[in-house]
Formats: C-alpha cells, sequence, structure tokens
C-alpha cells in the first residue's frame, strides 16, 4: 500500500508518497514541494488569505496530487498546519479544496503537528536508535518543540517564532540587508518567548534533531562550503552555522541569491530569520551541535496511516 501525504505549509506546500518494506520500515517513494507562502502578511498582523493566493495554493495542491498519481497511491491525505490555525478564512481555502479535490484539508494542532513529526523522526534510524532526544521543527509561521522519550513525545509545544512570522516582524524591508538594530529586536523576541515557554532541558549534551526547510537549505550550504556529501554530514556544529549566518545577514538580497546558489529565491529573503532562530536557540539550550533529518511531520502522518492499514506481520 502507498499513500500520499500533502502538507499545507505557512511556507511551501509539499507532498510525500511513502510505503512500508517487507521489514515493516517505512521507505519514501517520491517528495515534491512548491513554494506558496500562506504566512505571508502573518506577522504584520495580516490574518485574511486573499482570492489570488487561495486560487494559487490550489493550483500547488493540484499539481503536488497530479505528481503523487504518477506513483499510483492508495490513498491522499492533505492537512495543513500553522498558517491556517491562525488566518481567518481558513475555511475559504478548506472549502475550495473539498470542492477541487473531492475531499477536505485537515488543519491539524500545534500539539499534533509536533506529535506527527516525533513520530516521523522515529522512522529515521539515526534517530530511533537514541533513547532521548529534543526536537525541532522549523516552518514559516511557528517552531514545533518537542521532547522525546523511548520513542514518546512527553513534551510538545508550538511556539510563534516562524522564519517568514519574525522576518516580516522583525527585520524590515526584506530585499535589504538586515539592520543590527532590527537583528538586536529579534534575538531579544526570540530569548524571551523561549525563557517564557521555559522548554524543560536540564541534562547537558542531550542530542537536538531539527526538521524543516530551512535546516535542509542549512545544511545544503554547510555541505558546499565545506566540500562534503550531503547524505554523508547531518551533525551541523554552532560554529558553522554562526559563520553562515554572519556571511547569509551581511548582504541584501539580491547578494545572498548570487552568492549562495544552493538558497532557493523564494526563502532567501527570510533565511536570516530562520537562521537567528536556529542560533539563538541552541544558545539557550547550550548545545554545540544540532542534528539533521529529513524524517518529518509527512513521515509521520504516512508511517500512522500505513500502521493502521496494514495488518501485522
Amino acid at each position: 500500500m502507498k499513500v500520499a501525504i500533502v502538507d499545507i505549509g505557512s511556507n511551501t506546500t509539499k507532498v510525500l508518497v511513502a510505503q512500508k518494506n517487507e521489514l515493516g520500515l517505512l521507505c519514501p517513494v517520491a517528495q515534491k514541494s512548491l513554494p506558496c507562502r500562506l504566512a505571508k502578511g502573518l506577522g504584520k498582523g495580516e490574518y485574511i488569505l486573499s482570492n489570488t493566493a487561495i486560487e494559487f495554493t490550489v493550483k500547488v495542491i493540484d499539481e503536488l496530487i497530479d505528481f503523487s498519481k504518477g506513483f499510483s497511491p492508495d490513498l491522499i491525505k492533505i492537512v495543513a498546519t500553522e498558517a491556517l490555525r491562525r488566518l481567518k478564512n481558513a475555511d475559504v481555502l478548506i472549502e475550495r479544496v473539498k470542492k477541487e479535490f473531492g475531499f477536505s484539508a485537515e488543519i491539524i494542532s500545534g500539539s499534533e503537528e509536533a506529535s506527527f513529526i516525533a513520530r516521523g523522526l522515529m522512522t529515521d534510524p539515526s534517530v530511533s536508535s537514541l533513547n532521548e532526544f529534543y526536537a525541532i521543527d522549523l516552518g514559516g509561521g511557528s517552531l514545533e518543540m518537542m521532547r522525546v522519550v523511548d520513542g514518546t513525545p512527553i513534551y510538545i509545544n508550538s511556539l510563534p517564532l516562524g522564519s517568514v512570522v519574525l522576518a516580516e516582524k522583525f527585520l524590515g524591508d526584506l530585499s535589504l540587508k538586515p539592520a543590527p538594530g532590527n537583528i538586536l529586536a529579534l534575538q531579544n523576541y526570540i530569548s524571551g518567548v523561549l525563557e517564557d515557554n521555559a522548554f524543560p532541558i536540564a541534562q547537558k549534551h542531550v542530542h537536538l534533531v531539527g526538521t524543516g526547510g530551512a535546516i535542509v537549505f542549512l545544511r545544503q550550504l554547510i555541505c558546499s562550503s565545506k566540500k562534503v556529501e550531503f547524505l554523508e554530514h547531518f551533525n551541523l556544529s554552532f560554529s558553522d552555522i554562526e559563520k553562515l549566518t554572519y556571511q547569509i545577514i551581511s548582504v541584501n538580497l539580491h547578494e545572498r541569491i548570487s552568492q549562495f546558489n544552493e538558497l532557493p529565491r523564494d526563502r532567501a529573503d527570510v533565511f536570516p530569520a530562520a537562521l537567528i532562530v536556529i542560533l539563538e536557540l541552541m544558545k539557550f539550550l547550550n548545545l554545540a551541535n544540532l542534528t539533521h533529518s529529513l524524517h518529518n511531520l509527512r513521515y509521520g502522518l504516512a508511517d500512522e496511516i500505513l500502521t493502521d492499514f496494514l495488518p501485522p506481520n
């Protein structure tokens, strides 16, 4: 059995087609992502999705469903996360999706999102061997945080630290180089949110695992600078992330796109905010390394669906 998971995200909309092998392990068949930027305007207090944005998002979903049908999935599920949780007219997009494709997109809660991310991470062999770890998923509208012990999330939280929202709220004209004062204000806001939410980490040398598009491109850029293969380098050091952050924030958008070929145009404007979130979180947790995993929310949803539908061996 194959399942296709379409994830309407705050910055991009993605699809994963997956199945389980003879050992019961989740295996990706195909993946694709397209920009949609549903979180645009949230940082400025704009909570209404325009008709143009709705139609564009429906078109993106249609393209991803059409892509997934090339792999003959037995079931297609559409979910939405932070942006639609906050948009006042999210129901309009939900109805358009139902009208076009015959089934509704489900808006999952922040806690559900974090739980599915934790489940997805447990399908990653490099993570599932850990007895305990802390994880983050950095999106355009929010930052999901969780503590996982023996494969079960025992702490989950969804924080207003998405890269699109923070970039719009703090960094001014995103085509320009971020001003030092704006960067400081953003850093103070992030540290304040982390302090207020009292992320319960007492142990030192804890494992921190990260997912999300921004961390994918962070890893790609670091691998490129070190001239190492992407699949061989998934532990990202604080010093490497800090070095890259200084390079990214020291140039304007045009220069950033020109100098960093691995960074897509649709992410380059908010990428400084994403890097600052990652750095401030690592400072807060006093961690020297971040492990990146590609096994995310979509993996968790796929694993749950396939586990429920497939009989035990």
